[in-house]
């Protein structure tokens, strides 16, 4: 992401959290925690507000003891590094982490939960464009720890042009 002043991130990071927010599988496979979560009814605009929002995604990027079956993503601003050839552009990489309780990993489709909400992630992000500042790129994943209640996987974007 390229941006003059740092002042706008927490309005950009807000888009990228609309834009999450109004993918409908992303909120299943999150959300429903039986075994077909795409088979089930779309959220309604309070049950993204009071359930989805802030709770299941993250825009606060805080994660306490993990006590429920639902999957959850949490969103940060991972850093900002000067444009050398100029100095009012920053470049900024997004991670967005995904929570996935080891008992909610097999769905009914061929996929598992945590790929299938990276896929979504993915579908909703890669290539699009916030504000008008550029396209947003996904970097890759890594595997942040394993335990035995939970995995977490972070994904990484960038913005790669500045319109």
């Amino acid at each position: 992401m390229s941006i003059r002043n740092c002042g706008e991130l927490g309005l950009n990071l807000q888009k990228i959290i609309k834009r999450l927010l109004a993918n409908q599988n992303l909120l299943k496979l999150l959300f429903y925690t039986d075994k077909d979560p795409l088979n089930n009814m779309n959220l309604t605009e309070v049950q993204i507000q009071n359930e989805i929002y802030n709770n299941l995604i993250r825009i606060v990027p805080r994660i306490t003891d993990y006590k429920t079956a639902q999957s959850t993503l949490s969103v940060r601003i991972i850093s900002g590094v000067p444009d050398i050839t100029n100095s009012e552009f920053v470049g900024i990489k997004i991670g967005i982490e995904v929570f996935v309780p080891m008992t909610q990993w097999v769905i009914k489709d061929s996929n598992l939960r945590p790929f299938a909400i990276m896929g979504e992630v993915q579908n909703s992000l890669s290539g699009k464009t916030i504000n008008g500042l550029g396209k947003i790129t996904s970097g890759g994943f890594t595997l942040n720890f394993l335990t035995e209640e939970i995995s977490d996987y972070e994904m990484i974007f960038t913005i790669t042009d500045y319109n």
